[in-house]
């Protein structure tokens, strides 16, 4: 569509950026459209929060804007006073940091409004929002775990120290599924790795809480004090495929052919770690592939997809690790890759934009997205519990419900 293309500041006839095509759209349909103008305040607002909007092209969309702007913020009944209040926020309005401080903190509000209300404050660095963030961090029964789990990523924008101190003081406390979210997030910025691996140190969080792909994430850090961390509780991490998983494989396979499962509890290990990735019937994050019908098609296939997952990776899997000219590091599967952005599905199905012009340095990674030390993660009866679980071919409360062929003598 042509506001699309305006959106993104290109003129489509001589790809040059004008605000006023930007207010003259705005103003067209805050008039006639609601709808369309509540989607043109998103992608105004998401734009500016990864960096696709700066600079002067900011300073000119915010100049020509701010009447419009302002007319709406003192006007709480108006049709689009939230998603105003948004953009305004994210451009560190005081009106609208004002309002989208209490739409974040108010736990009647739609999750998305919260979620968007967060990811504008990030975006202002709000001195105020690690206050909120805790708080919703500790309330479990104030809104389901999935929005803490995306309140929990959104904070990768935030390059701020305190983020670390806020999720360790409350790690103990979430569900497994967001203590992982946790640790993904906290092994993207150096200051956050080190401050977790001290927390490692002191026995507050496991050393099997983090998987190898995030341990090698931290190592390619620029962070020298990082670097130096990371090697001396791990050594020197591979890069490439372990040719050693190949004994891994078989020695899992005697222990979860002779260790009895139970299929009910395997499906919650699933959700809790392999459900970040996968999904298996309608159930989890789609990252990887969907095994509800792929790659159980035996035992012995089964086996080597979960504990060697880089001996074959197909091409739409191939993991980028991304480092960010602020030290931040990430590692996902690009979805959009453009002159103005790189778009990465991170675990936990977390989809996050990078302005190019803030990618320092980006490289295929010969690993699988896929950790390869499931093993370091769970315990033998989990794992078994587990395997119990992918080894039907239907759910387990499925009265037809069959092992796939090599799983049982």
């Amino acid at each position: 569509m042509l506001w699309g293309a305006i959106l993104i500041g290109a003129d489509p006839a001589d790809n040059q950026y004008d605000p006023e095509l930007v207010v003259s759209l705005l103003e067209l349909v805050i008039d006639a459209d609601a709808d369309s103008a509540r989607k043109c305040f998103a992608v105004l607002a998401e734009k500016t929060q990864t960096g696709e909007i700066s600079g002067t092209k900011l300073d000119g969309l915010r100049s020509r804007l701010q009447e419009t702007l302002n007319s709406i913020l003192v006007t709480p009944n108006h049709a689009l006073y939230v998603d105003v209040a948004i953009l305004a926020a994210t451009w560190k309005n005081d009106a609208g940091l004002s309002a989208t401080r209490s739409f974040l903190s108010d736990a009647k509000r739609p999750a998305r409004v919260r979620l968007a209300s967060a990811r504008a404050l990030i975006a202002a660095r709000d001195p105020r929002l690690l206050v909120a963030v805790s708080k919703i961090l500790r309330d479990p029964g104030s809104r389901d775990a999935k929005f803490r789990g995306q309140i929990l990523e959104s904070l990768g924008r935030l390059d701020d120290p305190a983020v670390a101190d806020t999720v360790l003081k409350r790690y103990a406390s979430l569900e497994p599924e967001l203590q992982a979210k946790a640790i993904e997030l906290l092994t993207q910025r150096p200051d956050w790795s080190k401050r977790l691996l001290m927390a490692i140190g002191r026995d507050e969080i496991p050393a099997t809480a983090l998987n190898v792909n995030q341990v090698t994430r931290m190592q390619a850090s620029r962070d020298k004090e990082l670097q130096k961390l990371v090697r001396s509780q791990w050594g020197t991490v591979r890069t490439e495929r372990n040719p050693d998983r190949e004994k891994v494989v078989a020695r899992m396979r005697e222990l979860i052919l002779n260790t009895e499962g139970d299929a009910f509890r395997g499906r919650l290990v699933f959700k809790k770690l392999c459900g970040q990735c996968h999904r298996i019937y309608g159930d989890g994050n789609d990252v990887g592939p969907d095994i509800t019908g792929n790659g159980r098609s035996s035992f012995d296939q089964l086996l080597s997809n979960v504990f060697d997952p880089s001996l074959v990776i197909g091409a739409d899997y191939q993991a980028r690790t991304l480092i960010t000219t602020n030290g931040r590091v990430l590692t996902g599967l690009v979805v959009e890759e453009s002159d103005q952005r790189v778009v990465l599905k991170m675990q936990g199905a977390k989809v996050e934009a990078i302005a190019t012009d803030d990618i320092e340095a980006m490289k295929t990674s010969k690993l699988s997205l896929m950790p390869e030390d499931l093993e370091k993660q769970l315990k033998p009866q989990e794992l078994a519990d587990l395997f119990e679980f992918l080894s039907l071919d239907k759910p387990p409360e499925d009265p037809k419900a069959r092992y796939i062929p090599g799983s049982k003598p």
